[in-house]
This record gives structure tokens, sequence and C-alpha cells, in this order.
């Protein structure tokens, strides 16, 4: 008599898919990363800006300074200086907000993507 061996049934295994989940997590990795440049590239270009302005500003205050001007007159360019400095700073932080934001919605729809890819690929 003969005796049957039953062979172990292997599990389907899409590597193509498999690779383009892949593909498409490299993808959403490096759109994220160019976000991310681009933000500090942003950045990076507004810092600059914001120097040059408080230099000229600087010069100006400098160059304009008359000893017979009241105090609570410089006081009064302080305070603009102080308020646009906080505005700058707003600024670089709505700018972070936005990139941020970005960067999470880009990588939960990946995420999302990703499980509904899985289930395919184990089905």
């Amino acid at each position: 008599m003969t005796a049957k061996t039953a062979s172990p049934v292997m599990p389907k295994f899409d590597i193509e898919a498999w690779v383009a989940l892949h593909k498409a997590n490299l993808e959403t990795a490096v759109a994220a990363q160019k976000i991310v440049f681009d933000f500090w590239q942003t950045v990076a270009k507004r810092q600059v800006e914001m120097m040059k302005e408080s230099f000229a500003k600087f010069d100006g205050f400098v160059k304009g300074f008359d000893a017979k001007k009241q105090p609570k007159e410089y006081v009064e360019d302080a305070k603009a200086v102080l308020e646009k400095a906080m505005a700058d700073a707003k600024e670089t932080l709505d700018l972070g907000m936005k990139a941020q934001a970005e960067v999470v919605d880009l990588l939960v729809k990946r995420a999302t993507a990703n499980l509904d890819e899985v289930k395919s690929l184990a089905a």
C-alpha cells in the first residue's frame, strides 16, 4: 500500500503588489522630505530678508539719531521693531505648522493605503 503525503499549500503571494507597496512608501517618504526641505529653504530665505530689513532699520536708526528727540519717540520705534519681530516669528511658526500638517496628511494617507494593500496581499 502506498502512503500519500499531503503537500502543504503555499499561500498566494503577489510579489508585484508587494514591490508596488514599497515603491509607494518610498515615493511618500521622498514627497515628505521635499515638503520639509522646501519649508527650511523658505525659512532660510525669510531669515535673510529679515536680517537685511533689521540692518537697514538699524542703519536708519543710527543715521537718524537725534539727541534732542524725546525718549518716548525711541520707545515707539523700539515697540514697532518688537512687533515686527513677533510678526516674523508668527509667520515662521505658521509656515512650520502648514508644512507639518502637509507631511502628517501625506503619511496618514499612505498608512491607510498600506492597510488596504496589505489586506489584499494577505488574501
